[in-house]
């Protein structure tokens, strides 16, 4: 094939451009090979992962932080097959991920070409929209729709499928299918005028039918805005709660945080909303929510379901009133209708809120909750003081946080070492720290660590990952070293599944299927490329880190692992 040949591969690289899209999550298939060439012409950086998995989570992060929608593009069957997980984790997530793959072409579909799958039946459920496009004309029509879609109304990942006839240039398309068509006789000729008939549509350069759908905006409702903000203003112990939600708006986010710290009521985050406030915000609290819940008289959830993470509901006092901000209607009365709710994006509202209301009288009731964090901060400190034979993770997860730079993004991937860094690490700004969210997928770290790497080089980008978690992306650190992706992953190693092992051997009295070794994780990054460390006491701790950040400021990804301590600091997080 001449390079010089046109095919639709170069308009889908120059539609990104025209998006702002400037990088894409892959790994190299036939079926998509024009796409990359058509993103390469447009100078997109192709970053090639080693599961397609992780195309999807790096595309995820990059949705999460940015104002850009991920894009990941993967060959077709299995590699479509292989995303399935991260497809499922960003619509529980609500993040806007376009995920393009490739297919069988549309001449031969059902007939037994290689990797043919129904991959639309497939993802249908896991996706806002799975569509599969027949004809070149409709390709980038196809594309804007299902951009728009990923961000209207509640975020979530979107599919199209692009059938590798449509890809590659016409002329070696109309080759390779008349070389296999018999050469004469009645059916030669009726086969020859089907093939050509299918393929003049395909191509042809007639206007795309396709109408390409506006993004979808929220409503503001003044009344029920001015009846949320009256029972905000009059309460004396009402509590902010804050999901993912409120983070998806960049343009909204500053302003709706603006207002919570005009209104300095009593605040709890989740999700990728750690980190939108800090030590600093006398409001701000890490601890005790429950006991807060339970007796706040006013509770306003932003972007945040009553899932098991709020109890089902039961977590909130029955005579609180409860302000519910939800871009999901489903979200917005799951397992407990609220007294007030309001289909809408929860940053706009507060946004609105703060604009009409001052602050509610409610010092005693803060005054409270600092007492109760101050003692459950006391807490904490004593179990990182505990001696133990190797390294403390409480300990460890203190003395990461002292080494995190203030632009510092956050990736989480484990169990109970993970849950232990989300009460001891602090994420230092908004838009700061990544978790799989209300999924509870094990193996974002590698993905999202390249999403956030990509999108943020100057950042520092650090990984926590469970010992357990960090098989499922430790090849990803091959990815990081090919593209100069200099991140640090801190595998926490004390040869468990130990959130699973510590509930189950005191409930059923076995460790059967939890039990791992201390392995040389750090020997795998250096295989790759990278820098490893290995750490098993306290004394070395800190210069390891030291050196680690180092390294990594010289071009180096870098993986410390540190053999820990089973600890009983999370006693009692039954992972069900």
């Amino acid at each position: 094939m001449s390079s010089d040949l046109q095919h639709i591969g170069l308009d889908i690289g120059s539609f990104f451009k025209q998006k702002n899209i400037s990088s894409v999550f892959t790994l190299c298939g036939g079926h998509i090979s024009p796409i990359l060439v058509g993103c390469e012409k447009e100078n997109i950086d192709i970053i090639q992962v080693r599961d397609e998995v992780s195309a999807v989570f790096a595309a995820d992060a990059v949705s999460r932080l940015t104002d850009s929608v991920g894009v990941a593009i993967v060959t077709a069957g299995p590699g479509v097959t292989n995303t399935i997980t991260a497809i499922k984790n960003a619509q529980m997530a609500q993040s806007p991920v376009l995920l393009i793959g490739g297919a069988a072409a549309t001449l031969l579909k059902g007939r037994g070409s290689l990797q043919d799958i129904d991959q639309i039946s497939l993802l249908k459920t896991y996706v806002k929209s799975a569509v599969s496009v027949k004809k070149t004309r409709d390709v980038v029509p196809t594309l804007a729709n299902a951009l728009n879609t990923a961000i209207s109304g509640v975020p979530g990942p979107v599919f199209v499928e692009l059938p590798i006839d449509l890809l590659y240039p016409e002329e070696d398309i109309r080759k390779e299918f008349m070389n296999q068509l018999p050469k004469s006789g009645f059916f030669g000729k009726i086969a020859h005028w089907y093939v050509n008939r299918h393929l003049n549509d395909l191509f042809s350069s007639k206007k795309s039918s396709v109408k390409i759908k506006p993004v979808k905006e929220f409503k503001l409702d003044q009344r029920k805005i001015d009846k949320a903000a009256l029972a905000i203003v009059k309460a004396k112990k009402p509590v902010f709660l804050l999901g993912n939600q409120v983070t998806q708006n960049k343009e909204f986010l500053p302003m709706c945080l603006k207002s919570i710290d005009k209104l300095s009521v009593p605040t709890f985050t989740s999700g990728m909303a750690r980190g939108c406030f800090g030590s600093s915000d006398k409001y701000f609290f890490r601890h005790n929510r429950k006991h807060a819940l339970k007796n706040a008289d006013v509770v306003v959830t932003l972007g945040i379901p009553l899932d098991f993470r709020l109890g089902y509901g039961f977590s909130i006092g029955k005579d609180a009133t409860l302000i519910s901000i939800n871009k999901s209607k489903e979200d917005l009365n799951k397992n407990r209708k609220p007294d007030i709710g309001m289909h809408a994006d929860p940053s706009r509202i507060m946004h609105e809120i703060g604009k009409i209301i001052n602050p509610p009288s409610c010092q005693n009731w803060i005054e409270e909750l600092i007492k109760l964090e101050k003692n459950r901060e006391n807490e904490i400190q004593q179990f990182s003081e505990h001696k133990t034979d190797f390294v403390n993770p409480v300990h460890l997860c203190k003395t990461i946080d002292k080494f995190i730079d203030e632009e510092s993004i956050l990736v989480a991937d484990g169990g109970d070492f993970v849950g232990t860094a989300s009460y001891t690490i602090r994420p230092r700004s908004p838009l700061g720290w990544l978790d799989p969210g209300p999924f509870g997928t094990l193996g974002v770290g590698g993905g999202f660590a390249i999403g956030a790497k990509t999108s943020f080089p100057k950042k520092e980008v650090w990984v926590f990952y469970g010992d357990g978690a960090s098989a499922y992306s430790l090849a990803e650190f091959d990815t990081l070293c090919r593209h100069k992706l200099p991140v640090i992953a801190i595998i926490g190693n004390d040869a468990s599944w130990q959130q699973i092992a510590r509930e189950q051997k005191q409930m059923l009295g076995s460790n059967i299927g939890t039990e791992l070794a201390f392995n040389a994780y750090e020997k795998v990054v250096e295989g790759y490329g990278g820098k490893g460390y290995y750490v098993e006491n306290h004394d070395t701790l800190d210069e390891t880190l030291k050196r680690a950040k180092e390294d990594a400021k010289l071009g180096y990804p870098v993986l410390v692992n540190i053999k820990i301590s089973k600890s009983d600091f999370r006693k009692g997080s039954i992972s069900v």
